[in-house]
């Protein structure tokens, strides 16, 4: 009889509810979480109120605690920041107070995540012909997933490529310009990053200039503009570039079978990545500004053809199917033969379309203006419309007839000699990214500047961020 006294009381304690009502409550906080991951938010909401109210009743700390951290991740989850760091913060006092070490410290960890809901980060490319800024906003979304949109973007056209007087005072006032954007936007100074671009590198190594010096004097101008910036200005090498560009628009699965190509105003880089699985970068040392040809040439000349044939010829990029183009000409290109798709992340094209637009941009400018302007017209959802004509204006003010004409016939060469093979598939990533310029050198090296959290998680939500760097070997 004795023996059985334990089981009979068990069973008298259940009978009168004592515990069906916490195991109840414990159930309304597993489906309220289930509902969340489920985004059904108004009924995890209503689950997960239910069963904080029991257990705080029944004053249970430990569940207490889980229904906090899991209201906590629904308000994440909603977007809702102020919401989510209150029931966090309830969640690690309660985690702290029974000593729960592993809690304690994911609740630390995740409440800095929600405090961190709005980082900015800065981009500052030093080109060939433009300076060019891009502020890129991390913000957290739903499950736990970061989400990258672009804020702010300009261009000051400054010619600093000619390496003249003048062109380096442009620029020198360009970046004054562009850093008082940034300090508006109150990006910390560790979250910017500025650079010269390779093809600026190229020119002055071609007219025997000292980099060094040209980067302390453009170091000392940006401190004067930016006393806490500590970094110094320095070039972007074609390597480097060409892994910020394949990190910044090639998806993942992609990666093994394609090649990236940026085709700048100083010179055209890009690179894929070998059997191996190793980054293998190349560069060719002309761009859609510098490329040496008369007015009246309808072709490229035979030695920048040569130069693409035996390109093609580089072991590994034969085989490669899918070919991502970036570049100030292939931007132009969007935005005049397609401007009804100015939302869109990603355009497909094919040979024919560039061949299109080498005869467009060949023959009349004005003409070629008044077709996609035609083209922007008959575009019947204003927002579309107004973002399409923004593009072409955009467009108008960066490049001259000549540079556009110069630029097409290089593009154009670029795909006959080296991607216009049967089964390529030819796609450029577009100013539907938010912004009404393409990504520049400044904005893909500021990616290697995210902290780890936001490189593991890097969202799908713009073109030209799409991947993980701990998919990509660098």
């Amino acid at each position: 009889m004795i023996k059985t006294l334990p089981f009979l009381f068990v069973l008298m304690l259940t009978a009168t509810g004592i515990f069906a009502q916490p195991n109840l409550a414990v159930r309304q906080i597993k489906i309220g979480n289930t509902y969340r991951e489920t985004n059904q938010f108004k009924e995890a909401e209503r689950a997960l109120m239910s069963g904080l109210a029991a257990v705080r009743q029944q004053r249970d700390r430990y569940w207490e605690g889980v229904a906090y951290e899991n209201l906590g991740l629904l308000y994440r989850d909603m977007e809702d920041s102020l919401q989510a760091i209150r029931y966090i913060d309830s969640a690690l006092r309660i985690y702290q107070q029974l000593n729960l070490d592993g809690s304690r410290l994911a609740m630390q960890q995740l409440g800095e995540s929600v405090r961190k809901i709005a980082d900015s980060y800065a981009g500052i490319d030093i080109g060939s012909t433009g300076v060019k800024l891009s502020i890129v906003q991390v913000t957290l979304g739903r499950e736990g997933r970061y989400i990258y949109n672009i804020i702010k973007d300009s261009s000051i056209n400054a010619n600093f490529a000619d390496l003249t007087g003048s062109a380096s005072e442009a620029a020198k006032t360009a970046i004054r310009e562009l850093i008082a954007l940034i300090n508006k936007q109150k990006v910390s100074e560790n979250h910017i990053y500025i650079a010269f671009s390779s093809g600026v590198l190229q020119e002055v190594k071609n007219k025997r200039m000292n980099p060094d010096s040209i980067s302390r004097v453009f170091t000392e101008v940006v401190k004067t503009a930016m006393p806490a910036y500590n970094r110094p200005i320095e070039f972007l090498t074609p390597d480097l570039e060409a892994r910020y560009t394949n990190i910044g628009i090639v998806l993942p699965r992609f990666k093994e079978k394609s090649v990236s190509i940026d085709i700048g105003g100083g010179n055209t880089k890009g690179g894929y990545y070998n059997n191996s699985g190793n980054f293998e970068s190349f560069s060719l040392p002309f761009g859609s500004r510098f490329l040496t040809m008369r007015p009246q040439d309808t072709t490229l000349p035979e030695n920048i053809r040569s130069e693409l044939t035996m390109f093609y010829q580089k072991p590994g990029i034969q085989n490669k199917k899918e070919v991502f183009f970036l570049g100030g000409i292939v931007w132009a290109m969007v935005n005049m033969l397609y401007p009804e798709k100015a939302n869109a992340d990603y355009i497909e094209f094919t040979p024919a379309d560039v061949m299109s637009f080498k005869r467009y941009a060949s023959g009349d400018f004005e003409a070629l203006i008044n077709y996609s302007a035609d083209k922007v017209n008959r575009i019947t959802d204003p927002e579309l419309a107004l973002k399409a004509r923004a593009n072409l204006n955009a467009t108008q003010n960066t490049f001259t007839a000549e540079n556009l004409r110069r630029g097409a016939l290089l593009l154009a060469g670029i795909v006959r000699v080296s991607f216009g093979g049967v089964g390529r598939s030819l796609g450029a990533s577009t100013p539907g990214w938010g912004g009404t310029m393409p990504p520049h050198e400044g904005l893909l090296a500021s990616i290697s500047q995210l902290p780890v959290q936001h490189q593991r998680q890097l969202s799908l939500t713009t073109p030209y961020m799409r991947a993980p760097l701990s998919a990509y070997n660098l």
